[in-house]
């Protein structure tokens, strides 16, 4: 083998690495993603993308165009949105998103 086969090969290899270590990885957590998204039901605990947590209380399936969903943030509030607005189930028990507070945004509290 002389040197522009080696490259060749060379660059071959690191293709097939970036590949199996960053893009598939990736595709399959898509993948998983609309997949659980797809089989939203009544009851199951939202994030939605702009970071507010909810409980879908409808899913209506129109004869054409996007699902839509009903979901219950809490306090009486109770929105319409499309299963894009969605970006992950939450499982029971799982937390999403855990911080202290400091001392002042306890005063201010």
């Amino acid at each position: 083998m002389n040197a522009e086969e080696i490259g060749f090969l060379a660059i071959i290899g690191i293709v097939i690495a970036f590949y199996l270590i960053v893009l598939r990885p990736q595709q399959q957590e898509q993948s998983k993603q609309q997949k659980d998204i797809k089989d939203l039901q009544v009851g199951d605990e939202v994030l939605t993308t702009s970071g507010f947590l909810g409980t879908v209380k409808e899913v209506n399936i129109p004869e054409s165009g996007p699902v839509q969903l009903v979901i219950d943030f809490g306090n009486g509030v109770v929105m319409n949105a499309l299963t894009s607005a969605v970006a992950q189930r939450v499982a029971a028990g799982q937390t999403v998103y855990s911080r202290t507070l400091t001392k002042t945004e306890e005063k201010s509290s």
